[in-house]
């Protein structure tokens, strides 16, 4: 199982290049349509990511704006990266509310995520804990669903790797809620899932820092994150919010630099690596 690419992400990274293209020619997106014999809604829900292009259509675009040989390498590189399946889908859809398409994706096409979490961290979380949250969570789903859900929450976790083929690994710095290192039903799942966040921390592409009791309240009221791009010139940065009922991506300029002052503020208010990482020894020693 792989994370090899996120065909959400490429889409959208394509619809942009040709949109790009086409303003660069001064060509109206109606008189386009009317070439490829498409509507203009259709052109328009390709160059916003939000359909699946289909191969012959953008070969046809590249050869009304008459892209260069890198243009088109580049693009139609991307055209057969974005119809391909993720290593997710073949195990089923997401449960109502949660867009695991986005989600993974931009996790294997970003540089770098910046997650405050209330929980311990997706990426983070080991199975036995996994299992347990994710029972809890989606409560009423019978157990071959949810060890469906607990399959797909592991495989991700391919991208914080430090062995990771296909890519960098993606550069992970998670800001825990303190109360995620008392709040679980079992002890000793919580005790090696510790463990496992005192091994995650000592990676070079893993930033582990605890946001205390003693900071108070804060602007942030449930799990966010937000990611960089690791192609800034093509994609661009977005955020994730976790919500009981739904997940919500935002991409818009405004709302992104938002998310980053909260983000921001909340790391003003954390313990330091050092200090984050005695704390998880003492929890994982049995010491409050």
């Amino acid at each position: 199982m792989t994370a090899a690419h996120g065909p959400l992400v490429i889409r959208k990274r394509l619809g942009w290049a040709l949109k790009q293209l086409r303003v660069a020619r001064h060509r109206q997106l109606s008189e386009i349509a009317k070439l490829l014999e498409v509507s203009a809604s259709k052109l328009s829900r390709i160059e916003t990511g939000q359909v699946e292009p289909k191969f012959r259509d953008v070969r046809d675009l590249l050869e009304i704006y008459e892209a260069s040989d890198t243009e088109r390498d580049r693009i139609l590189g991307w055209a057969n990266d974005a119809k391909a399946p993720g290593w997710w889908e073949p195990l089923g859809p997401a449960p109502s509310g949660v867009d695991l398409n986005m989600l993974i994706s931009l996790e294997a096409e970003s540089r770098a995520k910046s997650t405050f979490s209330i929980p311990i961290s997706g990426l983070l979380q080991t199975e036995d804990y996994a299992r347990l949250f994710l029972t809890e969570v989606f409560a009423g789903q019978d157990h071959v669903e949810i060890e469906r859900m607990v399959e797909i929450r592991m495989g991700r976790q391919n991208v914080i790797e430090p062995d990771r083929t296909e890519a960098p690994p993606l550069e992970l710095h998670v800001l825990l809620d303190e109360v995620a290192l008392h709040r679980c039903a079992d002890e000793e799942v919580l005790r090696a899932q510790i463990g496992e966040l005192i091994r995650r921390g000592d990676q070079p592409n893993i930033t582990l820092q605890i946001l205390p009791f003693r900071a108070g309240w804060t602007s942030a009221t449930s799990t966010f994150s937000v990611f960089t791009p690791r192609h800034p010139e093509t994609d661009w940065p977005m955020v994730n919010v976790e919500g009981t009922e739904n997940d919500v991506f935002i991409d818009t300029p405004q709302a992104v630099a938002d998310y980053q002052q909260i983000w921001q503020r909340l790391l003003d208010r954390a313990m330091s690596p050092d200090d984050s990482r005695r704390m998880l020894d003492r929890r994982f020693a049995g010491r409050s």
